[in-house]
Parts: structure tokens; sequence; C-alpha cells
């Protein structure tokens, strides 16, 4: 039996990649999976995202499964 090989990479600028990867399919309507709207205005969005880069989203989606957010009036960022 072959003994298990791991197998290294680096990517340089990986999270700067992976994240104009995913504003390019936010852009083309790629994979979103929630839309998010403001004063009327709606926006797509990845969820993952979202919740990863916000603790109100993370409590959000947490609470409901719901396609479209809308947010109040006056959010306050934390």
């Amino acid at each position: 039996m072959e003994a298990s090989q791991i197998l290294q990479m680096e990517i340089p600028n990986f999270g700067n990649s992976i994240l104009e990867c995913l504003n390019e399919q936010r852009l083309q309507g790629l994979y979103c999976d929630v839309s998010v709207v403001v004063k009327g205005h709606a926006f797509k969005a990845h969820r993952a995202v979202l919740a990863a880069s916000s603790s109100y989203f993370r409590d959000l989606f947490n609470s409901s499964r719901s396609a479209v957010v809308e947010l109040p009036a006056a959010v306050q960022p934390q």
C-alpha cells in the first residue's frame, strides 16, 4: 500500500482573487442566492459572503431562509 502524499500549492493573493471572482459572479447574477433590498433597490448577493463579513447578516440568515431581505431604513453598521 502506498503512503499518502500531500500536495501543497501556493496561490499568491488568493484572498483577493477569490473576492474578485465572487464579485464578478455577483455582477453577472451567477450563483446569487439572496436579494438585499435597500430603499426599494434590489441587489443580488451571495448569502455566504454576506454572512462571513457581517454579524448582522449572519444572525439574519440563521433565523430566516428567505430569498429576499429588505433592510430597515436605518441600519447601523457594527
